[in-house]
């Protein structure tokens, strides 16, 4: 059965695209604004999976992803897919360090979301 995918970016056109595109497929599919209302929404009802925004103001995608990967165990363990216009090594480099398991860049095809939340989420049961 799908879960529940919590999306974060600041842009509400941005979210409601890759909401509508996780929809379909019949997950359940949360918003958050900012990276802190995604902290504290993870911290409440943690979810099977971030995707999130790298440029946000406050706080950006690598930042909420350090934050997350430094809470305790299992929110520690999250699968965070985050998202970028900025298609760079630097970037991914900077993403892989923070603990993201995917770094997608923008523009994306909704298949080609929803094949890689796929992926991630099969890659975290297969691991236990």
């Amino acid at each position: 059965m799908p879960g529940y995918i919590l999306v974060v970016d600041d842009e509400e056109a941005v979210r409601s695209v890759i909401v509508e595109a996780l929809r379909v497929e019949g997950f359940e599919v949360r918003e958050a604004q900012s990276g802190q209302e995604a902290l504290e929404q993870i911290t409440l009802d943690p979810p099977d999976l971030l995707i999130a925004d790298v440029l946000m103001p406050e706080m950006d995608g690598f930042t909420l992803c350090q934050k997350i990967r430094a809470l305790p165990a299992p929110l520690n363990g999250l699968p965070i897919i985050l998202l970028t216009a900025l298609d760079t090594t630097l970037g991914r480099q900077v993403g892989q360090e923070a603990g993201a398991d995917l770094y997608l860049t923008k523009p994306f095809s909704p298949r080609q979301l929803r094949e890689k939340v796929r992926q991630v989420l099969a890659a975290r049961k297969a691991q236990g």
